[in-house]
């Protein structure tokens, strides 16, 4: 089943994850060391304050789905 609200991330993109309230620095290296290497070639970011996540896909317009 294909959730069409869900940001397709490619090699190159960088998949931005947001998050309402802080989050420790150690869970946050955990989290982007998981991503990467699921997602190979995938950047990431982290905004804190927001929720939701964006896919910055180079060359092209920026995806955002909020959660």
């Amino acid at each position: 089943m294909m959730l069409h609200n869900i940001p397709m991330v490619r090699a190159g993109d960088t998949l931005i994850l947001c998050f309402e309230k802080p989050q420790r620095d150690d869970d946050l290296k955990r989290i982007a060391e998981e991503v990467t290497a699921a997602l190979p070639g995938v950047k990431v970011a982290v905004m804190e304050g927001v929720s939701g996540l964006a896919v910055f896909q180079p060359n092209e317009q920026p995806t955002d789905t909020p959660v």
